[in-house]
């Protein structure tokens, strides 16, 4: 068994994507993988018997010069038991590789401690494959924004040029009906840009909530009343039980759920149809309230559902193409729901989609737990 157990474990070493390099507590590299070696652009002989800081800064990235030379100075066996005292272990954090090109990577890294035979030694893995797939989100993502951001500003651009080029020729008429396009395209830059700072701060975890127990209802009619305008084609139903549970919510983020619903449900339905809102208690949850939306729309294809939480993800068809959009409105909603410990789901069939939202419920209970309100980030 011990045998075999070496033996999957050297092929394991041998062949990982991730770069694996075991170091003593002098800080001398005993061994590294084939995958560590191509990472740094040498061969596994150059790197065995130097110096493990020679190729990879351990100390925390981005503190200052003078910490950063003082940890330089240090052991491997000082720096990951600083990490962790307990067992000499540390979770993954970013590192500096230096590779020969002179190029210098920021990855995710992992230190462990080994007791053997031979005395304490330390394994590093640098995670190649995860950061390979963040720099490669992080190039899709900018070349995305890019690409949504190119569309308005071409317009303003265009028609700001124009006027500015022929103003004189140009009747009053026509100048309103340019400076009207170029209004709108700065405002869809402008709900582009909060809607990326609203990403941000999701993924970074800097969202401050303050939760509190809401009527529902009310936050509906608010944001039904604030979309009166886009909805004039359409009818709004509302179907809301007298006596439905107060929810337990972040008043502003609720009504932003509300209105990305709501107003997706507008705009992709035609006119002259019902967008139906419906609440009520779970009885087979009574901690939770639910309330849901649905639109007499086209409905969504079975095989593009998966995505339709994701960034930057819009359905291609005819509709989608005729309506102004940047694809983050469902991914910003879907993460608040998350940051209120909800839940929400999508069912589509063709002449209707329904969005259904999950929140707690402000039970007695939780009420008297909590208090009256808190602040999470």
């Amino acid at each position: 068994m011990t045998t075999d157990t070496g033996k999957i474990f050297e092929t394991l070493f041998e062949h990982s994507a991730d770069g694996i390099v075991l170091s003593n507590e002098a800080g001398l590299v005993v061994r590294c993988n084939p995958a560590f070696a191509k990472l740094l652009t040498k061969k596994a002989e150059d790197v065995v018997g130097r110096q493990l800081h020679e190729f990879l800064d351990l100390s925390c990235h981005g503190e200052n010069d003078q910490n950063h030379a003082a940890q330089q100075t240090m052991t491997v066996a000082q720096l990951i038991s600083g990490s962790d005292s307990k067992n000499g272990n540390s979770d993954s954090k970013n590192i500096v590789v230096f590779c020969s090109n002179g190029l210098d990577l920021i990855m995710p890294a992992s230190h462990f401690s080994l007791d053997n035979s031979t005395g304490k030694q330390f394994v590093t893995m640098v995670y190649i494959v995860q950061a390979q797939s963040v720099q490669q989100a992080q190039t899709e993502f900018v070349s995305t924004v890019s690409h949504e951001l190119r569309t308005p500003l071409t317009s303003i651009k265009g028609f700001a040029d124009t006027i500015l080029r022929a103003g004189d020729r140009i009747d009053a008429s026509a100048q309103r009906r340019y400076i009207g396009i170029i209004k709108d395209q700065a405002d869809r830059l402008t709900r582009l840009v909060e809607d990326l700072l609203a990403v941000s701060r999701l993924e970074s975890r800097r969202m401050q909530l303050t939760i509190r127990a809401i009527n529902l209802e009310e936050a509906v009619q608010r944001v039904v009343q604030n979309l009166t305008e886009k909805a004039k084609r359409h009818q709004i139903a509302l179907k809301i039980p007298p006596g439905l549970p107060q929810v337990w919510a972040d008043a502003d983020r609720l009504e932003q759920i509300l209105t990305n619903l709501i107003d997706n449900a507008i705009k992709y339905s035609p006119a002259e149809t019902t967008v139906t809102i419906c609440a009520k208690s779970i009885n087979q949850d009574p901690e939770m309230v639910e309330f849901s939306v649905t639109d007499q729309g086209g409905g969504i294809s079975s095989d593009y559902l998966p995505q339709i939480f994701n960034k930057f993800s819009r359905q291609d068809n005819p509709l989608t193409r005729q309506t102004e959009g940047t694809g983050l409105g469902l991914y910003i909603t879907k993460s608040l729901v998350i940051a209120l410990d909800g839940k929400i789901n999508v069912t589509s069939e063709p002449g209707s989609t329904t969005f259904t939202v999950q929140i707690p419920a402000a039970t007695l209970e939780q009420q008297a737990a909590r208090g009256r309100g808190f602040t999470v980030c």
